[in-house]
Protein backbone atom coordinates (compact mmCIF):
# COMPACT_ATOMS: atom_id res chain seq x y z
CA UNK A 1 0.00 0.00 0.00
CA UNK A 2 2.82 2.33 0.44
CA UNK A 3 4.24 2.08 -2.44
CA UNK A 4 1.03 2.58 -4.25
CA UNK A 5 1.21 5.99 -2.49
CA UNK A 6 4.60 6.80 -3.30
CA UNK A 7 3.74 5.64 -7.39
CA UNK A 8 0.80 7.76 -7.34
CA UNK A 9 2.48 10.65 -5.49
CA UNK A 10 5.43 10.44 -8.06
CA UNK A 11 3.18 10.41 -10.60
CA UNK A 12 1.31 13.43 -9.59
CA UNK A 13 4.24 15.47 -9.33
CA UNK A 14 5.51 14.80 -12.74
CA UNK A 15 1.87 15.56 -14.43
CA UNK A 16 1.38 18.90 -11.94
CA UNK A 17 4.83 19.88 -13.27
CA UNK A 18 6.38 20.09 -9.60
CA UNK A 19 10.11 19.60 -8.65
CA UNK A 20 10.83 16.09 -8.53
CA UNK A 21 13.72 14.36 -7.63
CA UNK A 22 15.20 11.98 -9.84
CA UNK A 23 15.53 7.92 -9.34
CA UNK A 24 18.83 7.02 -8.43
CA UNK A 25 19.34 4.44 -10.87
CA UNK A 26 17.30 5.27 -13.44
CA UNK A 27 18.71 5.52 -16.80
CA UNK A 28 17.24 7.77 -20.04
CA UNK A 29 16.12 5.22 -21.64
CA UNK A 30 13.66 4.20 -18.13
CA UNK A 31 12.77 7.79 -17.70
CA UNK A 32 11.39 7.82 -21.40
CA UNK A 33 9.85 4.45 -20.99
CA UNK A 34 8.08 6.33 -17.62
CA UNK A 35 7.43 9.39 -19.84
CA UNK A 36 4.87 6.83 -22.36
CA UNK A 37 3.28 5.14 -19.80
CA UNK A 38 2.43 8.67 -17.98
CA UNK A 39 1.16 9.50 -21.53
CA UNK A 40 -0.88 6.52 -22.00
CA UNK A 41 -2.87 7.22 -18.55
CA UNK A 42 -3.05 11.20 -19.48
CA UNK A 43 -4.61 10.28 -22.92
CA UNK A 44 -8.00 8.68 -21.85
CA UNK A 45 -9.58 8.14 -24.97
CA UNK A 46 -6.04 6.80 -26.60
CA UNK A 47 -6.39 9.30 -29.53
CA UNK A 48 -2.76 9.70 -29.18
CA UNK A 49 -3.32 13.39 -27.90
CA UNK A 50 -4.27 14.61 -24.59
CA UNK A 51 -7.04 17.49 -24.69
CA UNK A 52 -7.38 20.19 -21.98
CA UNK A 53 -10.23 18.44 -20.34
CA UNK A 54 -8.05 15.06 -20.07
CA UNK A 55 -5.32 17.10 -18.24
CA UNK A 56 -8.08 18.35 -15.70
CA UNK A 57 -9.42 15.15 -14.90
CA UNK A 58 -5.61 13.40 -14.55
CA UNK A 59 -4.35 16.04 -11.98
CA UNK A 60 -7.72 16.29 -9.90
CA UNK A 61 -7.83 12.86 -9.46
CA UNK A 62 -3.81 12.99 -8.41
CA UNK A 63 -4.89 16.06 -6.14
CA UNK A 64 -7.78 14.31 -4.75
CA UNK A 65 -5.46 10.88 -3.45
CA UNK A 66 -3.45 13.45 -2.05
CA UNK A 67 -6.33 14.87 -0.40
CA UNK A 68 -6.20 18.49 -2.44
CA UNK A 69 -8.05 20.58 -5.07
CA UNK A 70 -6.70 21.50 -8.57
CA UNK A 71 -6.90 24.90 -9.08
CA UNK A 72 -8.30 25.17 -12.73
CA UNK A 73 -5.17 27.87 -13.81
CA UNK A 74 -2.73 25.43 -12.10
CA UNK A 75 -4.02 23.24 -14.66
CA UNK A 76 -4.07 26.16 -17.72
CA UNK A 77 -0.59 26.81 -16.95
CA UNK A 78 0.83 23.11 -17.42
CA UNK A 79 -1.39 22.59 -20.41
CA UNK A 80 0.83 25.88 -21.34
CA UNK A 81 3.96 25.18 -20.88
CA UNK A 82 3.47 20.97 -22.30
CA UNK A 83 1.98 22.08 -25.25
CA UNK A 84 4.71 23.57 -27.14
CA UNK A 85 3.41 23.75 -30.80
CA UNK A 86 0.48 25.64 -29.50
CA UNK A 87 -2.30 23.13 -31.55
CA UNK A 88 -4.35 22.60 -28.46
CA UNK A 89 -3.55 19.52 -27.65
CA UNK A 90 -0.24 17.40 -26.07
CA UNK A 91 1.25 14.43 -27.34
CA UNK A 92 2.96 11.96 -25.75
CA UNK A 93 6.72 13.77 -27.80
CA UNK A 94 5.58 16.93 -26.14
CA UNK A 95 5.28 15.28 -22.92
CA UNK A 96 8.56 13.51 -23.00
CA UNK A 97 10.51 16.12 -24.70
CA UNK A 98 10.10 17.76 -20.96
CA UNK A 99 10.35 14.70 -18.77
CA UNK A 100 13.17 13.62 -20.65
CA UNK A 101 14.67 17.85 -19.89
CA UNK A 102 14.43 17.36 -16.47
CA UNK A 103 15.99 14.11 -16.42
CA UNK A 104 18.71 15.35 -18.64
CA UNK A 105 19.22 18.51 -16.29
CA UNK A 106 19.39 16.27 -12.94
CA UNK A 107 22.19 13.93 -14.96
CA UNK A 108 25.17 16.34 -14.08
CA UNK A 109 27.54 13.77 -15.32
CA UNK A 110 25.74 12.99 -18.33
CA UNK A 111 26.39 10.09 -18.75
CA UNK A 112 22.81 8.73 -19.06
CA UNK A 113 22.22 7.50 -15.62
CA UNK A 114 20.60 9.27 -12.20
CA UNK A 115 23.65 8.57 -9.48
CA UNK A 116 22.85 8.22 -5.79
CA UNK A 117 24.48 11.52 -5.55
CA UNK A 118 22.60 13.76 -8.44
CA UNK A 119 19.26 12.00 -7.01
CA UNK A 120 19.74 13.35 -4.01
CA UNK A 121 19.95 17.32 -5.14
Amino acid sequence: MKTLKIAVTIGALLISGQALAQKAGQTRAEAQAASAKKFKNLDTNGDGKASPAELLAFMTKAAEKRGETMDQAKVDRRFKRLDTNGDGVVTADELAAEDLAKFDKADANKNGVIDADEAAQ
